[in-house]
């Protein structure tokens, strides 16, 4: 839980909450980017009506995502793929501490 001023906000990591112009300023993509790799089957976000919504969960899958077709040149079939195999606490990098108390590495994780 963070403090700001008098009052306690509680983050949840999965909380979607970023539109697809937020978080395609942040990934340094266009939305018709983001729009794509949603028809790909790469990323599902929340959907209120029309518009989507995006945790930051999301976001560091997308990162995740944008390097693998980017910087590794990896094709999207290639990206599902490892996707698929893929841990998510190593897609984020989560220490030790951090995966402890995550719901998804606790009950998957030591398998």
């Amino acid at each position: 839980m963070k403090q700001l001023g008098e009052v306690a906000v509680e983050y949840d990591y999965r909380e979607p909450v970023y539109t697809i112009g937020i978080v395609a300023r942040k990934l340094e993509v266009c939305p018709a980017t983001l729009r794509i790799w949603e028809r790909k089957g790469l990323i599902k976000p929340k959907r209120l009506g029309k518009n989507r919504f995006y945790s930051k969960c999301d976001m560091d899958r997308l990162e995740y995502i944008k390097q693998m077709l980017q910087e590794k040149r990896v094709n999207i079939e290639g990206v599902k793929s490892i996707l698929r195999t893929t841990k998510c606490w190593e897609v984020k990098k989560c220490k030790l501490k951090e995966r402890d108390s995550c719901p998804v590495y606790l009950r998957y994780g030591h398998a």
